[in-house]
């Protein structure tokens, strides 16, 4: 890309936006979107500190129980968060960047709280416009996605693996503000199109551009299809009484971050064994 060489630092000499600079992060970074969610995720690390928090990217590094050295940043909600940590990071030595998220499921035959990893995205963002034409698909990165799926078997996982639609209006695209969402939600349902979030397709563009490698894993917390909300089945409830468990959601995020930590090392053996470079 056609971008300066020098660095948009603060008056510190840190990255303008995440306030990092060099040797603050690892060369693995997984990205929520949630800022309380970096904490959680750096729980699950074999060792975390914190290193900083600065308007809506709050980073731990630390490593995995296999002691690679691993970091998380928030990013905040949307494209624009999204990549300027891509741009920042990658400035200072981030090559991996996986999402590690929440969605809603387009899913007729539907379990609450299945983890579901993209292999592409459907760009319905307007940010990754910016950066590359319409043309130019989205795609996860597919060894990280084989590192992605991998663990998530290793932890008895049955994931759903393939398309996202990323989106920029969070009010626009959900069951909770619109009735009319499943008309909306057709025509990527009948393309089996897996899940929407508001992430993902700015990461699969802007990610390349920098050189980076990016995946994205996402627990789903409901189905936006009609009159499968949460379950297949006339009772929900009775269908999936641990969905209504009030720490259900937060029990799956967990598996899901330890499933991205357990990525990461994945791809450093990958690394080391010479299958990516």
């Amino acid at each position: 890309m056609n971008v300066r060489e020098r660095k948009y630092l603060d008056s510190k000499g840190r990255l303008y936006f995440t306030g990092l600079k060099e040797g603050d992060i690892a060369k693995t970074v997984l990205m929520p979107g949630d800022l309380a969610r970096s904490k959680v995720i750096a729980d699950c690390f074999k060792q975390a500190h914190f290193v900083n928090g600065q308007r809506t990217y709050y980073t731990y590094t630390g490593v995995t129980p296999k002691d690679v050295p691993i970091s998380v940043i928030s990013s905040g909600m949307g494209p624009l968060a999204v990549s300027t940590v891509a741009e920042e990071c990658s400035q200072i030595g981030m090559k991996n960047l996986i999402r590690v998220g929440t969605g809603a499921a387009l899913l007729t035959d539907y379990r609450p709280g299945r983890i579901i990893i993209a292999t592409g995205c459907v760009r319905g963002d307007g940010n990754s416009y910016e950066y590359v034409p319409a043309e130019y698909p989205a795609i996860a990165d597919p060894y990280v996605t084989m590192a992605l799926i991998k663990a998530a078997k290793e932890f008895g996982e049955d994931p759903i693996v393939g398309l996202y639609r990323a989106h920029d209006s969070y009010y626009r695209e959900t069951s909770t503000a619109m009735i009319d969402t499943y008309e909306r939600m057709k025509p990527w349902v009948d393309a089996g199109v897996k899940m929407v979030e508001n992430e993902s397709a700015t990461l699969f563009t802007v990610g390349p551009q920098l050189g980076l490698r990016c995946g994205s894993i996402c627990v789903s917390h409901t189905s936006m299809v009609e009159d499968t909300i949460y379950y297949t089945g006339p009772k929900s409830e009775e269908a999936y009484p641990e969905a209504f468990e009030d720490d259900f959601m937060d029990k799956r995020i967990k598996v899901c971050s330890l499933i991205a930590i357990r990525a990461a090392e994945i791809i450093d053996e990958m690394e080391k064994k010479g299958v990516i470079r």
